[in-house]
């Protein structure tokens, strides 16, 4: 058996540990288990989405569970890709995909966010927790539903948005909901490659 074994093994239970625990809380989330997606943040975590910027894991469920009833329920699937941990702490990163079916102008639309979620992690109690969440945009589609329809877009407005999220932003902005337009996105890999560098920081043991 290598010298190495145990310590190989133990990275590849944490590692499968932590994917099941960004799958998990994705999961519970588009099912409505609203206990099980509380139970994997940290109290302390923090959160920022398109539609909410806040810390405390229960509050972002919270404020879940409100916005769900009002909005109906996007899907998620994330593919757990890449994690790096270094003791208590650990990062993760995931291919993503978010999913709807809405109505613009009565002209029923799909649209499809391409992302990568991005979680600090932190071991408590021999336990797993995120300490936050972040949307990483790569790029978004939106399609009528009835192919003979054609999209009731401003398409002046939705040309002003950013590009890595841009249908998301302008339906949200039909729901009153105004995205901040500095959020993580490929198209601004500047501010992506400091964001990534400040979360090595952090995994090295920085505030």
């Amino acid at each position: 058996m290598p010298k190495d074994f145990d310590a190989r093994l133990r990275a590849h239970l944490d590692r499968e540990e932590l994917f099941d625990l960004v799958r998990r809380e994705r999961f519970a989330r588009d099912q409505r288990r609203f206990d099980v997606m509380s139970a994997c943040f940290h109290r302390d975590a923090y959160i920022r989405t398109s539609w909410y910027d806040g810390r405390g894991g229960d509050a972002y469920v919270e404020a879940t569970r409100k916005w769900m009833s009002n909005t109906g329920n996007s899907k998620h699937w994330v593919f757990p890709a890449f994690a790096q941990i270094t003791g208590d702490r650990a990062t993760v990163e995931s291919p993503a995909m978010i999913f709807n079916r809405a109505r613009l102008e009565n002209v029923e639309v799909d649209f499809h966010v391409f992302c990568r979620f991005f979680s600090r992690a932190f071991r408590e109690s021999g336990a797993w927790k995120l300490l936050s969440f972040e949307v990483l945009f790569e790029r978004d589609v939106m399609t009528p539903v009835n192919p003979s329809e054609t999209l009731p877009i401003d398409w002046v407005k939705l040309n002003s948005m950013r590009p890595s999220y841009k249908f998301l932003a302008y339906i949200q902005s039909v729901r009153g909901v105004k995205v901040n337009p500095d959020l993580l996105g490929d198209d601004r890999p500047d501010q992506l490659a400091a964001f990534h560098a400040g979360e090595d920081r952090w995994l090295a043991g920085g505030e």
